[in-house]
C-alpha cells in the first residue's frame, strides 16, 4: 500500500501532480537512482512532456517522500 509523507501530500498539490502518475512511476520506472537511504524513481509522462521524479525510502519503497518534475532530465 502506497503511503505519502505530509511533505509529499503538500508538494503534490502545490505542483499539480496526480497520485495516479506517482503510482505509475512506482510500478514502472524508466530510471532508478540510489541516493543513500533514498531512491529516486523516474519516468516520462507523455501527457505532461516531463520527467517525473518520485523519491521513496530505501527500506520502505511504498513510502513517498516527495515528487517533482525534473527539469534536468528531459523525456527521451
Amino acid at each position: 500500500m502506497i503511503r505519502y509523507d505530509c511533505h509529499a501530500e503538500f508538494q503534490l498539490a502545490r505542483r499539480d501532480i496526480d497520485k495516479a502518475w506517482v503510482e505509475r512511476v512506482l510500478s514502472d520506472p524508466h530510471e532508478r537512482e540510489d541516493r543513500g537511504d533514498k531512491i529516486s524513481l523516474l519516468a516520462c509522462l507523455p501527457e505532461r512532456g516531463k520527467m517525473l521524479r518520485v523519491v521513496v525510502r530505501l527500506n520502505d519503497p511504498e513510502y513517498v517522500i516527495t515528487a517533482y518534475f525534473d527539469k534536468r532530465k528531459p523525456c527521451a
